[in-house]
């Protein structure tokens, strides 16, 4: 297989400058260094932490900028995380600059207006990250010019042609980018953004036995970092499946109020994830309303589970979709708990739990989920 000989010669070039940017030896933080480029219309940038990969955020620390200049100065890095920094000029159009906090110094320069489209220097996992990304830029850049020379040559003018044409440039983008994924893994499997690519570049795109095979490349002194852990934590839940114990998980309900999902044990009980701003749940409401009104009182309950973030939002679907079961939230989104717990990765999605807690089915939909409800249903 070919190898991807620019990552590699990037990175070669970029580490040579590494040395330059390093902190004294004692040091055990991290310095980060950054411009902003154009007209900055905010006083203030902020410092962004995850709590884990695609986690809930929050803001840590602030920064004057003065003459479009700003500096951080992080203590005690004890591993290699992702961090943000954000603007503080709302109008700002991509407010967020990703970069990695690890000992040294980390240079980023930003547009006042766009802070994702930056340049980041200095260590070991940006210099890594911003090389995978100007490749990855090159891969998308070729796509976009195949796409204009079919144009030029007047060629896959049909529909079904521009739809195969469109699916083939689809496929070739997404091999190549795998492919560049995977070789940076093992290149850079003793440092900590090979965790953090699998889990946030690869999980989705592959089988689980691959997800495994790369999860071995890791360093064994990488298994205590926070985003192996987080990895490992993904693989197992991906082996939820029918057969499966379903997890329990509390959560406030609509008053505040605590539900346990194990106080329903002794029911077959259908969680569905969902959330207000998703049309296709939605979509799908009127039939989990159905099945509600056919089936309630026989030995069955439905769990609503929402993503949402806003409460008054959360609740004026509850009410205007007639959604009459039990509905809880953390208002935490893709960060509630049973998200995880349930490998959700899309909504709506369903889980149908028998009344020993084991998963009967997963993510049925429509008279689908009618049928199979009732077929169980009528048999206890």
């Amino acid at each position: 297989m070919r190898k991807f000989l620019v990552l590699g010669c990037f990175l070669m070039s970029a580490v040579g400058l590494l040395g330059q940017n390093k902190m004294p030896q004692e040091s055990e933080g991290c310095v980060v260094r950054g411009v902003l480029d154009g007209v900055y219309k905010g006083k203030k940038v902020y410092l962004v932490e995850e709590e884990e990969i695609n986690g809930a955020s929050k803001v840590i620390d602030s920064c004057e900028v003065v003459d479009n200049r700003y500096t951080f100065n992080i203590k005690d890095v004890a591993v290699p995380r992702m961090y943000f920094i954000k603007s503080g000029d709302p109008e700002c159009l991509s407010p967020i600059s990703p970069f990695w906090v690890e000992k040294g110094i980390v240079n980023i320069r930003a547009n006042s207006q766009f802070f994702m489209n930056c340049n980041v220097a200095g260590t070991a996992n940006n210099e890594i990250f911003y090389a995978y990304n100007a490749e990855v830029r090159h891969i998308m850049d070729s796509v976009r010019r195949v796409a204009n020379i079919d144009v030029l040559l007047d060629r896959n003018q049909t529909p079904e042609a521009q739809d195969r044409a469109f699916k083939a440039r689809t496929d070739f983008h997404n091999r190549r980018s795998l492919e560049l994924q995977e070789e940076l893994v093992r290149r850079y499997y003793d440092q900590a953004i090979a965790p953090f690519m699998i889990f946030w570049e690869m999980k989705a795109n592959v089988s689980l036995d691959k997800l495994k095979e790369l999860r071995g490349v890791v360093a064994p002194s990488l298994n205590g970092h926070p985003y192996t852990k987080q990895l490992d934590e993904y693989i197992r839940l991906a082996e939820f499946k029918v057969g499966s114990d379903m997890p329990d998980f509390k959560l406030p309900d609509k008053d505040g109020k605590d539900f346990t999902l194990s106080s329903l044990r002794g029911k077959y009980v259908l969680v569905d994830f969902w959330a207000s701003w998703c049309g296709p749940c939605m979509r799908e409401m009127p039939n989990v309303v159905k099945l509600y009104k056919e089936c309630k009182g026989k030995n069955f309950e439905v769990v609503g589970v929402s993503l949402d973030k806003e409460k008054n939002a959360w609740l004026n679907a509850v009410k205007s979709n007639k959604m009459q079961w039990i509905q809880v939230s953390d208002l935490k989104g893709w960060a509630t708990l049973p998200v995880k717990l349930c490998n959700v990765s899309a909504v709506p999605y369903t889980v149908l739990v028998d009344p020993e807690g084991k998963v009967v089915a997963l993510d049925l939909r429509g008279e689908e989920l009618i049928k199979k409800v009732k077929e169980i249903v009528g048999k206890k």
